[in-house]
């Protein structure tokens, strides 16, 4: 029989990341501006912004038959942490070089991060059908 995750499962998955990510992207955005407005602003729109992407995202995997591809945290990450965490750092500061920091930095420990997290997720027996 194979295990299917259930739609419960992936939201409290999603839930938990972005807790993680809470803090990793607070500390990360406040250590190239110095700014604690900016840096909740930058915190609370991120964060709220991908929580419905990092659920979208798991459920695409899910319907794609490949959940446990190597290429699931690069396209999590990578195209959509950079494409759109860096136009919200982009709007909230208006620094290309700040963008710059930010989403990159935030990108290589957000990488190992997941690379952590989806394994944790896969050993666990949780939420499976």
């Amino acid at each position: 029989m194979v295990n299917k995750e259930t739609r419960k499962r992936s939201l409290v998955k999603s839930l938990l990341w972005r807790v993680i990510g809470i803090f990793v992207y607070a500390i990360i955005f406040y250590l190239f501006t110095k700014q604690w407005g900016i840096t909740l602003a930058g915190t609370l729109i991120h964060h709220t912004t991908f929580l419905l992407v990092f659920y979208l995202h798991e459920r695409a995997w899910i319907k794609l038959g490949k959940n446990d591809n190597w290429l699931k945290p690069f396209t999590y990450e990578i195209i959509l942490g950079m494409g759109l965490g860096g136009l919200i750092v982009y709007f909230l500061t208006g620094s290309w070089k700040s963008v710059s920091q930010i989403t990159v930095t935030y990108t290589i420990v957000k990488l190992i991060l997941y690379y952590i997290y989806d394994k944790m997720w896969k050993n666990s027996k949780w939420g499976l059908e």
